[in-house]
């Protein structure tokens, strides 16, 4: 994998390349963003360009060094994780030797950090003198889904790299990239909220039965039905569940009312998300107008920045039910 062959990320694989050319990557180096949008691959990939025996500021994937990091059988790159939800002060200890020795078969030492979140105040202290002055034959490539969680004195002896969610677009066309149907990668990019690991283990039957509960829901929402039993159900669970439960689903259903948006246009059919369930929109186009389906899907996206900016549970639900309630004609 190059960098070309990571979707999404265009602004910062940019400046990580130019960087490389100009033999100007910093030694210490923090990938922070939502799980599933490529810094793993990234940090690969610039692992491979340190050590490419063709190239400097990208992988080959061709040469012997290429190919052997591929397979982590290379001496000189180090993947370090967090063996049970920690990073051990005993694994930074061993890295923090490895760094100032001169690299073995290749041009550079580089080692990956992941969940760099879960290194604790030990470990981190034992790393700090290395991140602040690391030799310039060796490089530091920590990652975490939390950079709120990363020690600030870890924080501050690195580039920070920020990684955003991957566009549903870019998604789309690397599953169909990968062979997958045009309709199906569609609903899975959707489905996928920016994470292209989780497009890639959707489980089909999983993603039928959460399409099938989203149109059931839609349909209750336009007939004003069941809105208490809704809002008994999400109100009481986590936070997280709900989010990962009930954020799928509102997905889907924005999904139907930009296809709605879509039918009542004049739009071309072929454009439409949701091909399956083409016939059922068109039959009940008139229940629904154009400006209702805007504000559904304006109802939707208050719900996830509620999500993200840590909104209580139950008003994001109660928030959401009133405002289709007050919307819906049934």
């Amino acid at each position: 994998m190059a960098f070309i062959d990571i979707p999404g990320n265009t602004r910062v694989k940019n400046i990580l390349r130019k960087s490389l050319a100009r033999d100007r990557l910093p030694n210490s180096l923090l990938f922070s963003g939502p799980d599933g949008v490529g810094k793993k691959e990234t940090a690969a990939v610039i692992a491979k360009a340190l050590n490419c025996l063709e190239k400097s500021d990208d992988a080959c994937e061709i040469c012997p060094n290429c190919k052997d990091i591929n397979k982590e059988n290379f001496p000189d790159v180090m993947i370090i994780s967090p063996p049970k939800d920690i990073l051990r002060i005993d694994q930074m200890r061993l890295l923090k030797e490895a760094a100032y020795l001169r690299p073995m078969v290749g041009k550079k030492r580089v080692f990956i950090i992941t969940d760099a979140d879960k290194m604790n105040h030990e470990a981190g202290n034992s790393l700090l003198k290395v991140l602040e002055e690391p030799p310039l034959f060796s490089f530091i490539i920590l990652l975490t889904d939390n950079p709120y969680d990363i020690l600030p004195t870890i924080k501050s002896r690195c580039q920070n790299i920020s990684f955003s969610a991957i566009s549903g677009e870019d998604i789309k066309k690397s599953l169909i990239e990968k062979g997958m149907g045009r309709d199906k990668a569609k609903i899975l990019s959707l489905l996928a909220r920016g994470n292209l690991n989780k497009a890639l283990s959707l489980d089909e039957e999983e993603v039928q039965a959460q399409r099938k509960k989203a149109w059931l829901l839609f349909m209750s929402f336009l007939d004003k039905k069941n809105m208490a039993g809704l809002l008994k159900k999400y109100s009481n669970l986590p936070r997280k569940v709900v989010e990962e439960e009930l954020g799928p689903i509102l997905e889907i259903i924005s999904s139907f009312c930009r296809d709605l948006i879509i039918i009542k246009e004049g739009g071309d059919l072929r454009y439409l998300i949701n091909q399956d369930y083409k016939t059922k929109m068109i039959d009940m186009e008139e229940r629904i107008g154009l400006e209702q389906s805007f504000s559904y899907l304006n109802f939707i996206e208050d719900s996830f920045k509620g999500f993200e900016y840590n909104t209580n549970v139950r008003l994001i639900v109660s928030s959401l039910i009133v405002n289709f309630f007050m919307n819906s004609s049934g």
